[in-house]
């Protein structure tokens, strides 16, 4: 999408902001609980471990890498639901 020029290219970087952070907060989120699955601990305790393994710049990386991991793993097997229809 463009940026526009005019009096609402600010609403449309600051959206692009937003959807960018939600996106690295989403990924965040699903590797603590990839870390929760893993480790058989409270949601506090991932995000802690996390954090102190891999400090505030690399925690978005190795959520990053454990959802790569988990999805090739994932595609790997068949899945169960497919077949509902």
């Amino acid at each position: 999408m463009p940026m526009t020029q005019g009096p609402n290219s600010w609403r449309e970087a600051s959206a692009r902001r937003l959807l960018t952070r939600l996106r690295q907060r989403t990924a965040l989120n699903e590797g603590v609980g990839i870390l929760q699955a893993w480790n058989l601990c409270h949601q506090q305790e991932a995000r802690d471990r996390l954090l102190s393994e891999h400090g505030r710049a690399g925690q978005e990386a190795e959520a990053d890498r454990m959802i790569a991991f988990v999805d090739a793993t994932a595609n790997r097997r068949a899945d169960p639901d497919a077949h509902w229809d």
